[in-house]
């Protein structure tokens, strides 16, 4: 039930937390690009970004398989029976849900990223 449990909060909170993390990682390098001192340094936006937007929709789709391991440890239950396996079952179905939801958000963020032209005057 142990293992069960991590993997439940792993499917949880992960998404949030990749879909977060390629978010400030693209600012952060548009930022470094687009400053007066960033274009001597060379950075490739578009290979930081798909950088960072592949491995965390990677890390996503893992994310969603620990939720889906729960599900799946969790079969012969509903997400309605006693604590702590209805409790499990119950976050890790949410948990598969939001991954869906945050990997589409990495897919689009990632389209618009690679498809803006960065660092030109408004």
């Amino acid at each position: 039930m142990r293992r069960l449990a991590v993997l439940q909060w792993v499917g949880l909170l992960a998404g949030a937390a990749l879909w977060g993390a390629a978010h400030v990682v693209g600012y952060g390098v548009t930022e470094a690009r687009c400053s007066p001192a960033g274009g001597a340094w060379g950075i490739d936006i578009d290979l930081w970004e798909g950088l960072s937007n592949g491995l965390a929709g990677a890390l996503v789709l893992g994310a969603a398989a620990a939720a889906g391991g729960v599900i799946l440890g969790t079969r012969g239950l509903s997400y309605e029976s006693a604590p702590p396996a209805g409790r499990l079952r119950f976050f890790a179905i949410a948990a598969l849900a939001a991954n869906v939801i945050f990997l589409a958000m990495i897919v689009l963020y990632a389209i618009g990223s690679l498809a803006n032209v960065p660092c030109r005057q408004a």
